[in-house]
């Protein structure tokens, strides 16, 4: 542990909470709206999904975090985690929005093969990514700096993830908006993750 991280390792370290945070958002505010408003499945089904996929990620967060922590007592590095989910959580991010042309059903199938590959992949990162901030100081005022970076970066996030999509989905329609949000989310992941892995 550093007693005093840099301001920029603490911007490396934070810079994946906006990715993360333009991600989060979308499955509770947008995908409701694009699968059943845009799509034509029922809101309800949409609900029912959803409501299942969190359940199995209810399961997962705490695995997850079992399976970091035994990693990281025998030596290896949070980071392979995050590595290993966030080309995952940009995939799903990009299928959740690019469905094929299929009926109700396989629309459905879609919907929930890609929310479980997202919040798998989420949890998968997210996890991981906040133990290592409470691992980067031991000092009470340096993580709430760690913390603060971290936060303040997702709070750009979730700005972005409220307003893009509405800008795309005015000029573009409403089933393209949401495909070029997604195709903005999913670099931004792979890239999020490499400053934060690479500078933290």
């Amino acid at each position: 542990m550093s007693a005093r991280p840099t301001s920029l390792r603490l911007a490396a370290y934070g810079a994946l909470g906006l990715p993360l945070a333009m991600a989060a958002l979308p499955i509770y505010v947008h995908v409701p709206k694009f699968y059943a408003d845009t799509l034509g499945l029922s809101l309800a089904g949409v609900g029912a999904i959803l409501l299942a996929a969190r359940i199995v990620d209810a399961v997962q967060d705490p695995f997850f975090g079992w399976w970091s922590d035994r990693a990281r007592a025998r030596g290896s590095s949070r980071w392979a985690f995050v590595a290993a989910g966030a080309p995952l959580l940009a995939l799903g991010m990009a299928g959740l929005f690019h469905p094929p042309a299929a009926g109700p059903g396989g629309l459905s199938g879609w919907l929930v093969a890609n929310l479980v590959l997202v919040y798998t992949a989420f949890s998968l990162v997210m996890v991981s990514y906040q133990a290592h901030g409470a691992e980067i100081t031991d000092d009470v005022a340096g993580r709430t700096r760690v913390t603060a970076w971290r936060e303040g970066f997702a709070l750009v996030g979730v700005f972005l993830a409220a307003a893009l999509p509405e800008a795309l989905r005015q000029s573009l329609g409403e089933r393209e908006g949401f495909a070029r949000f997604a195709l903005v989310v999913a670099p931004l992941v792979l890239l999020a993750a490499a400053i934060t892995i690479l500078g933290s």
